[in-house]
């Protein structure tokens, strides 16, 4: 087993910056990412968002394992009680054809009932936003799901992943994560 460290932040969630409505959030947290762009290409985060709370988890650690792996991860974060939803919000390579493809800003939202809903807008060589705004895609348009992404809740009740986070503060040893 390979270990994993990751970085999380938690917060409050802050319904004005993080609204409930499928697409006001996903337009927003797509706004926060290409706001990022003005201090460098952001790192990838995977947002994960509760009623009141939401963790900001950074996912270059998880994008660079084997994908069964890193999906699997995904999903068990994902599975953990009272999520409401899950955010991918990175700068990736988009594939468009067998040997073509560019990097784009991405942001990827789905919903326990497998509901989804993503963003993507193309970055020129200095990592500025090509075109006027993003291209969106949602489940509730009758789109496909991208491939590669997603499908992080139902693999999660599917193999029964969950999860587990545990501080201990006491010892001043680090949170352990399970």
């Amino acid at each position: 087993m390979t270990a994993l460290r990751l970085q999380v932040r938690y917060g409050t969630r802050d319904p004005a910056r993080l609204p409930a409505e499928d697409e006001a959030l996903g337009t927003s947290v797509f706004g926060m990412l290409a706001g990022a762009l003005e201090h460098g290409l952001p790192r990838p985060a995977y947002l994960v968002l509760r009623e009141d709370q939401v963790d900001h988890v950074d996912a270059l650690p998880i994008l660079r394992l084997p994908p069964e792996q890193g999906q699997r991860m995904l999903s068990a974060i994902a599975g953990q009680p009272g999520v409401q939803c899950v955010a991918l919000a990175s700068p990736l390579t988009l594939r468009t054809g067998p040997r073509t493809g560019g990097r784009a800003l991405v942001v990827f939202l789905e919903w326990p009932d497998n509901r989804w809903w993503t963003a993507w807008q193309p970055l020129d060589e200095g990592n500025r936003l090509l075109g006027e705004e993003p291209a969106t895609r949602a489940a509730a348009d009758g789109w496909p799901k991208p491939g590669g992404v997603g499908g992080w809740f139902a693999m999660a009740r599917r193999l029964g992943l969950r999860l587990t986070v545990t501080a201990h503060e006491a010892d001043g040893s680090p949170a352990m994560v399970h």
